[in-house]
C-alpha cells in the first residue's frame, strides 16, 4: 500500500530549502508538502542536523490537537515539535546527527511508540530514556492509545582533526580535511531485516542529480570534490582510511531507508551553539540552579522504577514552579520547601543582580538542568569550516530529499551566536548547491535589519 501510495506522489521540478528562524516554523511547510502530495502521508525520514534533539512533547497539549493545525502551530516551541508528526503517523524513522559536543542522548539506534495517554489524553513515549523520563514524559505501554512505533538513530559526528582544531586558536589550516563518524553503529544496525529494493540510478550528470535513489553517485562526486580540496593538506592514504569507516557506518543507515522518502533538516547551531542560559547567569547562580533542579536517575529501567521517577520528578519540578511563581508575584512571598535556604540565596542574588527578575524565565531555565546541561560550545571559524564538509559527506551518502528544511536560532535564544549565523548560513547552503547543484532557497523569516 505504501508503495502505491509513493507512486502517485509529486516530485519538485527544484529541491526546496524552506530557511526558518525558530526550528518549529518549519512544521507548516512539511505539512504543506504532505497535503500537496510531493511528501507520503506517512513513513517519512527525517534526518535532523542539530545541537538539541528537539525530541521533547508539549506537556499539556492534547494529543488530538495534532490534529487541529491552528492549535498545534501556537502550542509548539523549538524543543518539541518532532514527536507530534510521529504521533499523526507522519515520522517513522528519526536519524539525529549531533555534533561533538553534545551528550543529550548516548550514540544508539532504539525503537520505542508515542501515543495518547488513556489518563491525561496527551502525548506521551514509552522511552525510557533519561532524556524523557527527566521532563515527565514516559508512560507505560499498556496506558497509551492509538500508538505509532519510531525508530530513533543517534550519531554523533566528529570531524578528523577535531582535537587538535580544540587547542588551535583558529585551526583554518586544518578545515576540510576529511572526517570520521565516532560512533559504534555496526552491531545495532546490521541487525535490522531492512533490504534496500530501489534502483541506483546512474542516469545522473555532473551538474545535477535528478533521480531520487542517487546516493552513491553524489557520494562519489563529493568524495571526489573533498579529495581535490585537501590534496595539499593530507595524504590520500588518510582520505581512504576515514572514507572506508564512514562508507560502512552510513551505508548501512542508508540501507534502512533508501527506498524511502526523507526530509534533511538542519539547524545551525549545529555547527557553533551557545546556552543562552549561561550567557544570562553568573556561574554562581547556574551553579545553584542546577543543584534544585538535579535529576536522580532511576536506580533500573522496570517499568515500576521509571513511573516511580516520573512521579518524583513531576513533583519536584511542580513545586519549583510554584515557588518560583509566587516570588515572581511578590519578592517577599512565604516559601515552603525543603529546599528554602538555598532558593533564598538564589532569589537575593537575582534581586542583587538586576531590579525585576523574571523567576519563570529562571524555572525554565532550571527545567533544562537534569543529567546534562544544554550544549555550549561558540565554534572557531575553522572548526565551523570543518563540521560544514562533515555534514556534506555524510549527507552525500544519502540519496535525495524530497525537501529540506533549515534553523537559524539565532534571535529567539540566541541557540546560534547571531554573530555568527549569516556566515553559517552562507556556508551551508553553498554546500548544498555543491551537492544538489540547484535548490530553490526561501527565506521564510523576517530580516531584523529591514524592520529597524
Amino acid at each position: 500500500m505504501a508503495r502505491q501510495q509513493n507512486k502517485a506522489l509529486k516530485k519538485f521540478a527544484v529541491t526546496p530549502l524552506h530557511i526558518v528562524e525558530d526550528h518549529n516554523e518549519v512544521v507548516p511547510f512539511i505539512h504543506r508538502g504532505i497535503g500537496s502530495k510531493h511528501l507520503p502521508v506517512e513513513d517519512i525520514v527525517f534526518v535532523h542536523y542539530d545541537s538539541h534533539p528537539d525530541l521533547l512533547i508539549p506537556c499539556d497539549m492534547k494529543a488530538d490537537d495534532v490534529y487541529r493545525k491552528d492549535v498545534l502551530y501556537e502550542t509548539l516551541s523549538i524543543e518539541n515539535w518532532i514527536i507530534p508528526m510521529v504521533y499523526a503517523g507522519h515520522i517513522s524513522h528519526i536519524v539525529w546527527f549531533k555534533p561533538p559536543w553534545c551528550e543529550q542522548i548516548q550514540d544508539k539506534e532504539i525503537q520505542f511508540y508515542v501515543g495518547k495517554c488513556n489518563t491525561t489524553g496527551c502525548i506521551r513515549t514509552t522511552c525510557k530514556e533519561n532524556y524523557f523520563v527527566s521532563e515527565t514524559l514516559y508512560c507505560p505501554e499498556e496506558k497509551l492509545e492509538n500508538k505509532k512505533k519510531v525508530k530513533l538513530t543517534v550519531l554523533k559526528i566528529v570531524p578528523n582533526r577535531w582535537e587538535q582544531s580544540c587547542n588551535d586558536r583558529e585551526p583554518a589550516s586544518s578545515a576540510k580535511q576529511g572526517i570520521k563518524v565516532d560512533i559504534d553503529i555496526g552491531t545495532s544496525l546490521s541487525t535490522e531485516n531492512d533490504t534496500c529494493t530501489s534502483d541506483q540510478s546512474e542516469n545522473c550528470n555532473k551538474n545535477r542529480c535528478d533521480d531520487d535513489n542517487s546516493g552513491q553517485h553524489t557520494k562519489r562526486l563529493c568524495t571526489e570534490e573533498l579529495k581535490m580540496k585537501n590534496s595539499n593538506s593530507f595524504s590520500n592514504n588518510d582520505i581512504m582510511t576515514t572514507s572506508e569507516i564512514l562508507n560502512k557506518q552510513l551505508e548501512i543507515l542508508h540501507k534502512s531507508f533508501c527506498d524511502k522518502h526523507f526530509i534533511l533538516d538542519i539547524d545551525l547551531d549545529f555547527f557553533s551553539t551557545q546556552n543562552p542560559f549561561k550567557v544570562m547567569y553568573s556561574d554562581k547562580i547556574y551553579g545553584m540552579l542546577k543543584d534544585l533542579y538535579k535529576f536522580d536517575k532511576p536506580k533500573n529501567l522496570s517499568d515500576e522504577e521509571i513511573s516511580k521517577c516520573t512521579t518524583e520528578r513531576q513533583k519536584q519540578l511542580s513545586e519549583l514552579k510554584a515557588v518560583f511563581y509566587s516570588i515572581h508575584q511578590d519578592r517577599h512571598a512565604e516559601i515552603d520547601h525543603p529546599r528554602k535556604d538555598l532558593i533564598l540565596i538564589l532569589r537575593d542574588a537575582l534581586f542583587d543582580k538586576e531590579e525585576s527578575p523574571d523567576f519563570q524565565l529562571l524555572h525554565d531555565a532550571g527545567c533544562t538542568c537534569d543529567d546534562t546541561e544544554l550544549p555550549h560550545h561558540v565554534s572557531s571559524e575553522g572548526q565551523i569550516t570543518l563540521l560544514v564538509s562533515a555534514v556534506q559527506e555524510t549527507i552525500s551518502h544519502f540519496h535525495k530529499p524530497v525537501m529540506i528544511t533549515m534553523a537559524r536560532s539565532s534571535i529567539t535564544d540566541e541557540y546560534c551566536p547571531p554573530d555568527q549565523v549569516e556566515s553559517i548560513q552562507e556556508q551551508t547552503i553553498e554546500m548544498l548547491q555543491d551537492l544538489y547543484m540547484e535548490i530553490n532557497v526561501t527565506n521564510d523569516y523576517e530580516d531584523e535589519d529591514e524592520n529597524v
